[in-house]
């Protein structure tokens, strides 16, 4: 009869964890679904609030004109703008690039303090070229620079080894459609 009651209270036991444990799971998953539908409104939000700039096509400049006088004596084909004789005429030149803003100027001053030599997007962090030798310390947030624009912000972790460190990304900053990549460049924050 003993053996009967312990094997008992032992089942109500196992089957009392085993509840605790699918309750918390469920929470688990509840929360990860409201975390997910948040970063989904946020990034919803900032396309909204990104006008989106039109392209302009430029047109191709219209093609010479030949005299009469220098025109074939065959007819061309149908279709074909290159025949033998024909004047090639060489493409407009590409249009300037737009002026730097005072931001981009900024982030092209700055000293690049360390490279992303490894990028985990999918499990968040990179591994990055400077260590303890560039007095890198948990916790020291760097903006990540390609070019000349910013492609996000990363936040040094718990593993500084001597020339390199594992850096975790910074989502909330993140650019929606953007990615850290290998060669990225990262440098002091910079002030908006």
């Amino acid at each position: 009869m003993r053996l009967s009651h312990f094997a008992l209270a032992l089942t109500i036991i196992l089957l009392a964890i085993t509840g605790y444990l699918a309750w918390e799971a469920q929470e688990e998953a509840r929360g990860a679904r409201r975390e997910l539908e948040l970063v989904r409104k946020q990034q919803a939000a900032r396309d909204v609030a990104t006008p989106i700039k039109p392209t302009t096509v430029t047109s191709l400049p219209p093609p010479p004109e030949v005299p009469a006088s220098a025109a074939p004596a065959v007819p061309p084909l149908a279709g074909s703008g290159l025949m033998p004789g024909t004047p090639v005429t060489s493409p407009s030149p590409a249009p300037a690039a737009a002026p730097l803003t005072a931001l981009q100027k900024q982030l092209l001053g700055m000293p690049a303090m360390a490279k992303v030599i490894e990028i985990h997007n999918d499990q968040g962090f990179a591994v990055i070229s400077a260590g303890k030798d560039k007095q890198l310390s948990q916790g020291m947030k760097f903006d990540v620079r390609r070019g000349d624009g910013l492609v996000g912000r990363v936040i040094v972790g718990d593993t500084i080894e001597a020339s390199e460190a594992v850096v975790d990304i910074d989502s909330t900053v993140a650019l929606p459609g953007v990615r850290i990549e290998v060669g990225d460049e990262l440098i002091l924050p910079i002030r908006k």
